[in-house]
């Protein structure tokens, strides 16, 4: 079932689609983390964040998880002073972490793809950040090359995920890289961030923005965190990419030299480290014991635990050493540590002996046993150490905001990267859930849109189908049918209920394009619904696309006076549904993500208490400035008013128009964002040959663009438009459609574009037709 989903068959009418996608989501394992008590703050942009984790960082005694995406270490993003500029690196504060004794472990990735086409040369950059600590034994460095002999070449773990003596942790899209440092607010230049050359691809001496979102947990959940590293490690050490990664070191080294890596042939030592050491197991649990001996004597037992077999497949569970007790009628906590593998539930009760007696404690309540001196034992087991049983605590979870707040860790991943079974799709499962059990409004800020929903235009129907799309997409998961499905619902009942999806208006070349088929064609289906059923409420009350943008005043030693303009990066990954239920994690929405055989990934969903009113309240202080600008009862229709104000604004000062994305000068006025130059190609819309902006400075300009380039649009003696905050109207119009794409993506069943011969063009009614009778269905 899970494959029939994942691939993409033919489905010819909607009942079989929604009987699939149930089917595969009921066929899928069982959940490994359990939902916890937890508390929880935000991390807006990088600027709080890297100045928490530098705090973590002082204040760590034993151990420092990093998971990171990539790491630059020798880059300047932390701040000795809150008040003053970045001066510190990640290396500086990892020597003095281990120089303290502090055990620091780094389990970065490396593939086929990550060196020579990306280009991340992680391994020089471990090798020197080991050197800077005189190649001190408490720093653990790993590069997860895959668990599988044959090596990944295309997929990679996407954690962003950090953990300080397992008591705190931060999970999120945020690594320790380039223009990550950041603020809400966005200004360029801003001298508190990273300072480059000021030349043409960095016009302010700045890197490009980047918005993102880390949470910041404590509790048993950030445990749960350490665990993923912990359980990754050991499997890897156990596998066959480790032993084909050490075997191949020497032709890897000749390889990386003639692609021109830095000190390819060092002696890179760390890489013979990597397993002499393995992080200590995590924290199952707690055994609640008491012994009440007969009369005033006490006694001392021997305690035999029997550590729960919940490890991966290949490795073996340690057995607990035998403790002395002391019955003295006082209850003691006594813990449980283990490996778990990350597709592995905790047991309902945990077994141990004592005193030559067999005792099964059960989760929950006490188990009371009278031994053979006549002595009375109490017993319970209180998984992840919570007094709370799993399911009693995700039964409280289930009132909405004002039950106990939880955590639950969510994962999505494979054998290759997580040492699991099978996929894992937890990030996808309770996306489609929330969504479905929506009942007021749901808030979406994701760098990714790319998904599958019914369509009935030409260019956007059958979008998964290769001989038969116009706008050809692959994605498999979701997503988008079940977000459409709600959103029709509500119009047709004329609910009070609207979605709000906040995306980049540009991201980096090679995922640019499905953005824009997911936006393009889901932003048209929901508009064609109210037109086709003649729904009288305005759509966009119940649906609308946003996009992160700025203004500021040029200085004349940066070419001004005058006025710029600039898109936002928005890294995000966050949804929140109804203020009662949130997920913020390294997910995307789209098939690499989402559909668990491909890239790794980390989440944290949020049930009840007010940490998903505050995640969104704290994103929209950023967002619009200040989050009481907005009606969560009407959400879409709040920020458009905010958005459009924004929008006016940048017209009246400088001529720029969103959403209809056009320039005005002089009474003329053309297309902002051109396409044309892609691969030598005009674009559909011919008004692109004279665009403002054209490909690709309007990518650029936009906020995407490789690297961490960031470039302005300048309009010479205009006044900077005031805003609130940095909010506008994304429609279709501002980027058109293009006819085609790089030509990677035509191959590549999870990228987007592939432009149909003639005899798949207009004529085709008969995959209109069946796209008309696939939507007609939902109900």
């Amino acid at each position: 079932a899970h494959r029939a989903l994942r691939l993409g068959a033919p489905r010819p009418a909607m009942a079989l689609r929604a009987a699939a996608l149930v089917g595969a989501l009921a066929a899928l394992p069982a959940r490994a983390f359990e939902m916890v008590p937890c508390n929880a703050t935000t991390e807006d942009c990088g600027m709080d964040f890297f100045q928490a984790v530098h705090h973590q960082f002082l204040i760590a005694q034993r151990e420092v998880v990093v998971m990171p995406f990539f790491i630059r270490p020798e880059l300047k993003i932390f701040r000795s002073r809150e008040d003053g500029p970045a001066d510190m690196t990640l290396t500086d504060l990892v020597v003095q972490a281990v120089r303290r004794g502090v055990d620091v472990w780094i389990m970065g990735w490396d593939n086929a793809a990550s060196e020579k086409f990306l280009p991340f040369h992680q391994d020089s950059v471990y090798e020197k950040l080991f050197e800077a600590t005189g190649n001190n034994r408490n720093l653990h460095l790993m590069l997860d090359t895959s668990r599988n002999f044959v090596a990944s070449l295309y997929y990679l773990p996407h954690i962003k995920s950090y953990v300080f003596d397992r008591k705190v942790a931060f999970v999120g899209g945020l690594d320790f890289a380039e223009n990550r440092l950041d603020t809400p607010q966005h200004v360029r230049p801003d001298w508190r961030l990273v300072q480059v050359q000021k030349d043409g691809s960095h016009m302010s001496g700045n890197e490009k923005p980047w918005q993102d979102d880390m949470i910041r947990i404590t509790g048993p959940a950030a445990e749960h965190v350490a665990m993923i590293l912990i359980e990754r490690w050991w499997t890897y050490c156990k596998s066959e990419g480790y032993l084909r990664s050490q075997a191949t070191r020497p032709f890897d080294a000749m390889a990386d030299a003639l692609w021109g890596v830095e000190r390819s042939f060092s002696a890179s030592k760390w890489k013979g480290y990597q397993c002499s050491s393995l992080p200590e197991p995590g924290l199952l649990g707690e055994l609640r014991l008491s012994i009440t001996p007969v009369g005033s004597t006490t006694r001392q037992y021997q305690l035999q635990v029997d550590t729960p077999k919940i490890q991966s497949d290949g490795l073996e569970q340690a057995v607990a050493r035998p403790v002395a007790f002391v019955a003295n009628g006082a209850v003691t906590a006594i813990p449980v540590r283990g490996l778990r593998g990350l597709d592995r539930a905790l047991p309902a009760g945990l077994s141990f002996t004592v005193g030559g007696a067999a005792v099964r404690a059960p989760a929950g309540r006490d188990v009371v046993q009278q031994l053979q001196d006549g002595a009375v034992l109490r017993a319970r087991w209180a998984p992840n150490g919570v007094e709370q049983p799993p399911a009693a605590a995700a039964a409280a979870g289930a009132a909405g905001a004002g039950a106990e707040q939880t955590c639950r860790v969510i994962l999505s991943g494979d054998r290759d990267w997580m040492g699991v079974k099978g996929p894992v799709t937890e990030n996808y499962q309770e996306h489609i859930k929330m969504i479905r059990e929506a009942k007021r409004f749901i808030f979406i800020e994701n760098q990714y849109f790319s998904t599958d929903f019914p369509a009935m235009s030409h260019e956007c129907s059958n979008s998964h189908f290769r001989g038969q799309a116009v706008l050809y997409s692959g994605a498999t998961n979701r997503v988008g049918e079940v977000l459409l499905d709600r959103i029709k619902r509500a119009g047709r009942r004329g609910e009070k209920f609207s979605v709000v999806v906040i995306i980049p208006l540009g991201t980096e070349p090679g995922s640019f394009y499905p953005n824009l088929r997911g936006t393009y064609c889901f932003e048209q289906a929901v508009q064609q619904v109210w037109e086709k059923e003649g729904l009288q409420s305005d759509w966009r009350d119940y649906f609308s696309f946003f996009f992160l943008g700025n203004a500021v005043s040029v200085p004349a030693k940066m070419g001004g006076p005058g006025a710029a303009f600039y898109g936002i990066f928005l890294h995000t990954k966050v949804i929140v549904v109804d203020d009662e239920v949130a997920i913020i994690g390294s997910a995307n929405i789209n098939d690499r993500s989402l559909n668990g055989d491909r890239d790794a990934e980390v989440g944290v969903k949020v049930k009840g208490g007010t940490y998903p009113r505050r995640l969104r309240e704290r994103i929209l202080d950023g967002n619009i400035g200040n989050s009481s600008l907005v009606d969560p009862s009407n959400l879409a229709a709040s920020l458009n008013a905010v958005a459009n104000a924004n929008a006016k604004a940048l017209y009246d000062s400088m001529g720029i128009q969103f959403p209809q994305g056009t320039y005005t000068k002089d009474g003329k006025t053309t297309h902002f964002f051109g396409l044309k130059g892609l691969m030598n190609l005009p674009a559909l819309n011919t008004d692109d040959t004279f665009a403002t902006l054209q490909y690709p400075d309007s990518r650029v300009v936009a906020g995407g663009g490789g690297g961490d380039h960031f470039k302005w649009f300048l309009v010479p003696g205009a006044a900077a438009p005031k805003l609130h905050g940095v909010l506008f109207p994304w429609s279709r119009d501002i980027w058109g459609m293009p006819k085609m794409t790089q030509l990677p993506q035509m191959f590549s069943s999870e990228f987007n574009w592939r432009r149909l011969s003639e005899e798949f063009g207009e004529g085709n009614e008969a995959a209109v037709q069946a796209g008309s009778e696939r939507d007609a269905l939902i109900v």
